[in-house]
């Protein structure tokens, strides 16, 4: 079945074992469900809290073994069913009796004359689960089934009741879930795309779970509960397109695994040496800075020694907006050639050569990306023309209220009114976007769009 999108853990009920009466919890503060237990032994020092450490232990243990009277909802009766399955239970007793069990214990506490510790255990990846991943049950069908929990209050400034803020929330969940099912099965990797260090999995989430509705293709309502506060809790079963999360996925890996990078130089020979290095290290080479996510900026400085001619490279990455993620340098003293015409060419040339060189500038530009990626995405442009931009403020709130937008900054260029913002979606969902807002935000004068390139989009 589908895994669950938890909020946070609260006590629901009591669990009578031996001399103590600690209270039983779910923790539904992660993607898979876990009980938490406090155990209580009596004294101080060393050996009380090794006491207390196993009689939590052992009080989860009479609990998967169904030996203990405890009393919650069905709701919370099916969670812990579809979390701890007859199969997980079997193993976590078995770990338990062997000692081999990986439980979480917090600090000791002093409770009157007791030392308390909290265990808590959640269900063991085993190989022994085969064709599930955590547990959502992983096989070939192209549609995936996750039942989340979403919960919300009502927006007034996205116009949105608190009934939709919950079901937004429990979309984003589950598209979380399926994306960390398909990573954890192997079924997508997602780390250590473009070399060491270079971890995209986190920024995937997260930008696929802004942008849920169009890999979800339907959902079924659990429950529903809406509290005093007026906010709403509910639970649904949500049915996920798993060929649409590969391709979305797909399209970010490429934006942020292969940046498009535009080199700035003063010299021909510098610029065309730093472009054949980029390429044949796997990136994508901008024609000029409206087409790129990132642009590196070099400096050259000659330096006239005693001994011949030296070049000093300085590469510093920034975007089209001026923001500056990082730099690079090489080591001028480690060339000299002869102070002749053409040798600059020739230093340049051997500089990027050097391997040691080339490891370094890569590992600098994905960790530019990687920085960029983690404020929000590339640099994209909105050009509007005067017709078409209306009432500004409004218009400038209803881009902000677009999922995965940020850093919004409005300038004029010419006759146009030029919106620089942030955004992982690629330039044609951020369209789809746009063209919705302009639909209804000068409801009297049609627009047209045009996507220009990958971060520009021109509406006349």
């Amino acid at each position: 079945m589908g895994n669950k999108g938890l909020g946070k853990s609260f006590a629901i009920g009591t669990l009578f074992v031996s001399m103590s009466v600690p209270a039983l919890e779910l923790d539904k503060g992660q993607p898979t469900l876990a009980l938490i237990e406090q155990g209580c032994a009596y004294g101080r020092g060393a050996m009380a809290i090794e006491s207390a450490k196993a009689d939590g232990l052992n009080s989860l243990r009479l609990f998967l073994q169904g030996r203990t009277s405890v009393s919650f909802s069905a709701e919370d009766r099916a969670l812990i069913d579809q979390h701890f399955d007859q199969q997980s239970r079997d193993l976590l007793i078995k770990d338990i009796a062997n000692d081999n069990v990986g439980a979480e214990y917090g600090p000791a506490e002093i409770l009157g004359d007791d030392t308390c510790v909290t265990v808590r255990l959640a269900p063991q990846p085993s190989t022994e689960l085969s064709g599930f991943d955590g547990d959502i049950e992983w096989d070939d069908s192209p549609v995936m089934s996750v039942v989340v929990i979403g919960e919300g209050s009502q927006s007034k400034e996205l116009a949105l009741s608190a009934r939709q803020v919950a079901e937004q929330d429990a979309f984003r969940r589950a598209i979380s879930q399926v994306l960390g099912a398909m990573v954890n099965s192997n079924h997508m990797q997602l780390g250590q795309q473009s070399g060491d260090g270079f971890e995209l999995q986190e920024i995937a989430t997260k930008s696929l779970s802004l942008e849920p509705q169009g890999m979800i293709s339907s959902w079924n309502e659990i429950s529903y509960q809406e509290n005093p506060n007026g906010s709403v809790k509910l639970t649904l079963d949500v049915f996920v397109e798993r060929q649409k999360v590969e391709d979305r996925i797909a399209r970010l890996l490429k934006s942020l695994g292969q940046p498009s990078i535009y080199v700035s130089s003063q010299l021909p020979i510098v610029k065309n040496t730093f472009s054949n290095t980029l390429a044949e290290l796997g990136f994508d080479l901008a024609l000029n800075p409206a087409q790129s996510s990132l642009i590196l900026d070099v400096k050259e400085t000659q330096k006239v020694t005693p001994s011949g001619l030296q070049l000093e490279l300085e590469a510093t990455v920034l975007d089209r907006a001026g923001n500056r993620y990082g730099s690079w340098r090489n080591d001028p003293t480690l060339m000299t050639l002869p102070n002749k015409k053409g040798m600059l060419n020739e230093l340049a040339t051997v500089h990027l050569a050097v391997e040691d060189n080339q490891v370094a500038l890569k590992r600098e530009l994905q960790s530019s990306v990687q920085i960029m990626a983690s404020r929000g995405g590339p640099i994209r442009e909105l050009i509007i023309s005067q017709k078409a931009v209306g009432n500004q403020g409004q218009l400038y709130q209803s881009i902000r209220n677009i999922n995965g937008v940020s850093d919004i900054k409005p300038s004029q260029k010419g006759s146009n009114i030029v919106i620089q913002l942030r955004s992982l979606s690629d330039t044609s969902d951020l369209a789809k976007h746009i063209e919705r807002i302009m639909r209804t935000h000068k409801s009297n004068y049609h627009s047209k769009l045009n996507v220009l390139n990958e971060y520009q989009i021109k509406v006349l």
